[in-house]
């Protein structure tokens, strides 16, 4: 047995959000080599009237909960009231714990400051993984102005995190150039590696397609989260124009953007659009293997400081994926590279004329299918993943890391 690992999360298993089923693929996969311990709250992220037990041990990983309130996450006052409690509690828990390595992810936007600053007072070795990049990702978005006292203290707390960790994992090329250019981090302390995706090839769901009446309908899916990072104005003018009605889309989540997105559908009459709830865990994989194409997205300008992960659970399914997100992105550069599907750059009647195509061209459908395949085989399986972390933490147990000056 390796070292131990103390992690820091706001989500965890059985949560339904995307982090938490990353972290808990990766922490119950490296529980039989390292001995695991999780901090994380004790409700669904999701679904936060959902509370879970407050000490659990599953896979040799040990779970510690802290409590929160019971709130709406698209709420601000809930969330800063959660913020607050997470604050305090994560910085005692960061006090107390005394494991070989300390390892935190990216939401909250406090949580690597917290845990590193703990981590470096003990001469303990750090590593950062980062999803969305907060504050800047608000900035982008135009939430907040860089001269705010809010991002000033973000951006230095954040530097402090990347100065300070042992090892920085990013989920993609252009994460690791932003970090460079951005908050002067040197490039070895940079890993970058992906999400990952199980398995899941033909694991459907007949029933999925009768009951929303979908037979012999060409169904492009997405599902997750309906945040600000996204952009779906390209999706729903395409479906305005397309003119097809053996084509459907669907979209399947939950999030800040559903109610506009609803509201879209209703004003712009898109009857080939189907809005459903977030799926359970054992009805998903049955679900997205209906579907023949996915839709994933990213809001221009937003290259560098975010990361769509859904894709490699869709490559796991081997079906070709529509890409509208800025070209220099991870998921950009991704699928010029291997020709899984369709890049978009923000042009719903490129996207309508490319999807019409591929829609009457089986030929062309099959190849970018099969090239799905072959890329989530050789890339972003979950073992090929899962190697690329296990070495990471083996060369955090070598005499050649030195903790940072």
């Amino acid at each position: 047995m390796g070292e131990e690992i103390k992690v820091f999360t706001q989500m965890f298993y059985p949560d339904l959000a995307s982090t938490a089923k990353v972290l808990s693929d990766l922490f119950f996969n490296l529980g039989d080599y390292y001995k695991i311990k999780v901090i994380c709250q004790n409700r669904s992220y999701v679904h936060s009237d959902v509370k879970y037990e407050e000490k659990s041990k599953i896979n040799n990983v040990i779970i510690d909960r802290i409590k929160v309130r019971k709130t709406n996450k698209n709420s601000l006052s809930g969330r800063i009231i959660n913020f607050i409690i997470l604050y305090r509690n994560f910085k005692k828990e960061a006090k107390k714990a005394n494991e070989d390595i300390f390892f935190c992810v990216s939401n909250p936007p406090f949580l690597p400051y917290i845990t590193i600053k703990e981590a470096n007072r003990k001469n303990k070795k750090s590593v950062f993984l980062l999803h969305d990049l907060y504050p800047d990702v608000l900035v982008k978005l135009g939430k907040i102005r860089e001269k705010s006292l809010f991002y000033k203290i973000m951006y230095k707390m954040n530097k402090y995190a990347f100065e300070n960790s042992s090892k920085i994992i990013v989920l993609g090329r252009d994460v690791k150039e932003y970090l460079i250019n951005n908050y002067n981090i040197k490039d070895e302390k940079i890993e970058i590696i992906t999400n990952w995706g199980n398995n899941t090839i033909n694991i459907g769901n007949t029933d999925f397609r009768k009951k929303y009446k979908l037979q012999n309908k060409f169904v492009i899916m997405y599902t997750g989260n309906l945040g600000e990072t996204a952009e779906f104005d390209t999706l729903l003018n395409t479906a305005k124009i397309i003119n097809n009605d053996n084509i459907k889309f669907v979209i399947i989540g939950d999030g800040r953007k559903k109610r506009f997105i609803s509201g879209k559908i209703d004003e712009m009459k898109l009857n080939n659009i189907l809005l459903l709830d977030y799926l359970q865990e054992d009805e998903y994989y049955g679900v997205i293997n209906t579907a023949d194409m996915f839709y994933v997205s990213l809001k221009e300008g937003l290259e560098g400081i975010s990361v769509p992960s859904k894709t490699y659970t869709y490559l796991s399914v081997g079906k070709p994926i529509i890409a509208v997100v800025p070209p220099k992105s991870e998921i950009g550069l991704s699928i010029k590279e291997d020709n899984y599907g369709i890049y978009n750059n923000y042009d719903p009647i490129k996207l309508r004329e490319d999807i019409l195509e591929i829609f009457h061209n089986k030929h062309k459908y099959n190849i970018l299918k099969e090239n799905a395949q072959k890329t989530f085989a050789s890339k972003y399986d979950r073992p090929i993943i899962l190697e690329k972390y296990y070495n990471l933490f083996k060369e955090l147990e070598a005499d050649k890391w030195k903790p940072p000056s």
